[in-house]
């Protein structure tokens, strides 16, 4: 990959550049864009989906914004490919996006192998593209995410914008309490065999919806994730790709439906669930498991896929199972639902919090901010369940006995710092409020989503919110769920909250438009990471 050595000032006026690019402006256009692939979809106008898609992967604000999101927003953004670039500068950035029209003759490089332990002493094997790649699969990734998204059942929520684990959650509550006779149901709780690694390729690319120049590149990419040395294969998706989630998506798309329950001749009742290649189907009480296993089963062997025997089950509601780091019951007395952390996923919080305790390589104020860190998102994705049922003193109690052994701090201090970590954490058990599968960013009903995802918003900020449609009051254009928001205070004095003297801005927004004048004050961040 070409580098470029560059001194300071050229650093500056590039770096400069990029900052000035109107981003705004290519996140509105790109959404048109993605809004008419995505209608088009809805119509089954294939035509007009192929000519959009050529249109947005040869758009400058999708080539710009790709190279935005692999080198400035994801999380595997400093993760380095076979050639062991790990981040470009302003004008690389600047050059890899005119690169990206190239895409019809892309040769994708191998994949960068590296192996992540698991739990069980195995190891699960990662390809990481080089960074021009992951921005390759970005572009490619917004011309087909809407088609994709047009035909998405009401039982699929895995890696999808606008969608989560907690939908499923609260799907499993609603077919399994008490009013709806959980007590009688059966689950059939489903693993794919490796199955990111034997996708069929030829049938993956026969369901894809992208003009064969696009098709030929990610076939390109699909052949990329799984050589062995000298060796080409016809199976493998690349998981550390960035169309990777998606791709996946397409190929089991439809699984989640085999057991629908017909309600009407337009309507079904949704009994499938699906997250990735991770699935439950929920039967009523003399339903046979076997005849589900049976359309499974078939289903997946067309795309070169198998059931996990091994890891697959059928079990009663009222025996519990696992699925997404929860264990789900119907208790057999009184037939109440209760979800709450399983056991698996709470012993590995309570050892990840035990080792950051006890390494001495960081000072302990670091250490306590670190378990304060992975005890708050832990306590946040369960934030849904039953509390109750999990025992969670056992670890304040351990953290507080080490303290008091290893260190010399004050006792009441050492229950400060454990009431810190371990206390004001919000739960409100089956409360959230779950969208349809079906749903979509893309369909164009902004208020429905910026409503639905600021949830989190409180206090002057989300009246604001409200009072402003969701609206950014400098660009005008909707917050995304991704957006950092801030409030401006008109007089300068972020402590005057007053309705009439704040506006809620995007971040870009507050920190490049004119707004404050030459009085500009520093401001005060209200979102936090």
């Amino acid at each position: 990959m070409w580098r470029f050595s560059m001194t300071d000032k050229t650093i500056k006026f590039y770096t400069d550049e990029w900052k000035a690019l109107p981003w705004e402006k290519f996140q509105k256009n790109l959404y048109r864009l993605q809004h008419r692939i995505y209608k088009a979809a809805k119509e089954n106008d294939v035509d007009t989906i192929k000519s959009l898609q050529t249109l947005l992967v040869g758009s400058k604000c999708a080539k710009y914004l790709a190279v935005r999101q692999v080198t400035q927003l994801n999380l595997g953004k400093r993760s380095a490919g076979v050639d062991g670039v790990s981040k470009l500068n302003p004008k690389e950035r600047i050059q890899l996006a005119a690169d990206l029209g190239q895409l019809n003759n892309w040769k994708h490089e191998k994949l960068r192998r590296v192996y992540i332990p698991k739990e069980d002493g195995t190891k699960r094997p990662l390809g990481i593209p080089t960074i021009k790649d992951r921005a390759m699969q970005c572009l490619i990734k917004y011309a087909l995410e809407p088609v994709y998204e047009a035909s998405a059942s009401d039982g699929d929520f895995g890696f999808r914008p606008g969608h989560s684990t907690w939908d499923i959650q609260k799907y499993i509550f609603n077919n399994l309490n008490s009013s709806a006779k959980g007590y009688k149901k059966t689950i059939v709780e489903i693993d794919i065999s490796k199955c990111f690694d034997n996708i069929n390729h030829d049938k993956l690319i026969s369901l894809v919806i992208l003009p064969n120049g696009l098709k030929n590149a990610i076939r390109s990419a699909l052949k990329a994730g799984v050589l062995t040395e000298k060796e080409k294969t016809t199976s493998g998706t690349p998981q550390g790709g960035v169309i990777s989630p998606l791709l996946a998506n397409i190929t089991l798309h439809g699984v989640e439906d085999l057991q629908n329950e017909k309600v009407s001749s337009t309507k079904s009742m949704q009994r499938g669930f699906r997250y990735a290649d991770d699935m439950v189907f929920i039967l009523k009480q003399g339903e046979d498991p076997d005849e589900l296993l049976v359309k499974i089963r078939q289903f997946l062997k067309e795309r070169g896929l198998n059931i996990n025997e091994t890891k697959s089950q059928t079990v009663s509601a009222t025996k519990g199972f696992n699925f997404l780091g929860w264990h789900f019951l119907v208790k057999p007395d009184n037939h109440k639902f209760v979800c709450f952390p399983s056991k698996k996923n709470h012993n590995s919080m309570k050892l990840k919090v035990k080792n950051t305790v006890k390494d001495t390589r960081y000072p302990l104020k670091d250490r306590l901010k670190m378990v304060k860190t992975i005890y708050r998102g832990w306590f946040n994705y369960h934030r849904y369940c039953d509390m109750s049922q999990v025992n969670l003193w056992s670890l304040h109690n351990w953290v507080y006995k080490y303290l008091r052994k290893s260190s010399k701090i004050p006792q009441n201090e050492i229950i400060e710092h454990v009431r810190g970590i371990f206390t004001g954490h919000n739960q409100k058990v089956n409360g959230f409020i779950a969208s349809k599968g079906s749903r979509s960013i893309y369909d164009n009903d902004w208020l429905y989503w910026a409503n639905r995802n600021n949830k989190r918003f409180t206090g002057p900020l989300l009246t604001t919110l409200w009072k402003q449609e969701f609206r950014c009051k400098s660009c005008n254009l909707l917050f995304s769920t991704e957006d950092i928001i801030e409030l401006h205070h008109k007089d300068g004095d972020n402590q005057n909250n007053k309705p009439t003297n704040i506006v809620a801005l995007h971040r870009t927004c507050h920190q490049y438009e004119p707004i404050h004048g030459e009085k500009r004050i520093r401001r005060k961040r209200v979102i936090p990471e």
